[in-house]
């Protein structure tokens, strides 16, 4: 397993927690924050060496893994009395962006017109995964809070568009780090329908 393919699972993984998030109290949810950040600045560069890139091993952390943690803390702080929707758009940063890198490389051939480094499988996979992550991650979540969802058309389509939004932004070469603009599209995109 390359380097690149151990940081995209450990991309992945902490979306675990989100199916916690119809336990945690507020305060709960922000001290996991606090500790995956802990996490991904002191923590996995030492025991993920090979998922390194090359300028994070020069820096010693990765920048990526503090703006996940961040853009989670701020999903969960704008979303604290909607966390289903927090919950949803975590699932797009978690497996949008992480299969999109794998399926990306390992099958991609055709290039996005508006981003030479990413490709149309790459894309699609994005899409697909992160539209039926935050669909099983908004109701687990709506569930346990007692939400009233509206109709399964709206969240369906609501979750898709959230995802499509998620995987544009994420394509795109804007300034700001992907793990924190995807998702709070996404969010965006959830919260008019949610």
């Amino acid at each position: 397993m390359t380097g690149e393919s151990k940081r995209q699972i450990e991309h992945m993984l902490p979306l675990g927690f989100a199916f916690l998030l119809r336990y945690l109290t507020l305060t709960q949810a922000v001290l996991c924050c606090a500790g995956a950040l802990a996490y991904g600045l002191f923590i996995s560069p030492r025991i993920n060496k090979s998922g390194m890139r090359e300028d994070e091993a020069a820096r010693g952390f990765s920048i990526g893994k503090a703006c996940y943690a961040l853009a989670v803390l701020a999903l969960i702080l704008i979303f604290r009395n909607r966390m289903h929707i927090a919950a949803g758009a975590w699932a797009v940063l978690s497996l949008g962006d992480a299969t999109s890198n794998l399926a990306g490389r390992a099958w991609g051939r055709k290039k996005l017109p508006w981003s030479k480094d990413k490709t149309w499988i790459g894309f699609a996979a994005f899409v697909l995964s992160s539209w039926a992550g935050s669909l099983v991650l908004v109701y687990w979540t709506a569930g346990g809070l007692d939400v009233v969802l509206p109709a399964l058309w709206l969240v369906v389509a609501g979750c898709g568009l959230a995802a499509a939004v998620g995987a544009v932004v994420e394509s795109l070469p804007l300034p700001l780090n992907d793990n924190i603009t995807s998702p709070l599209a996404a969010a965006g995109v959830m919260a008019a329908f949610l």
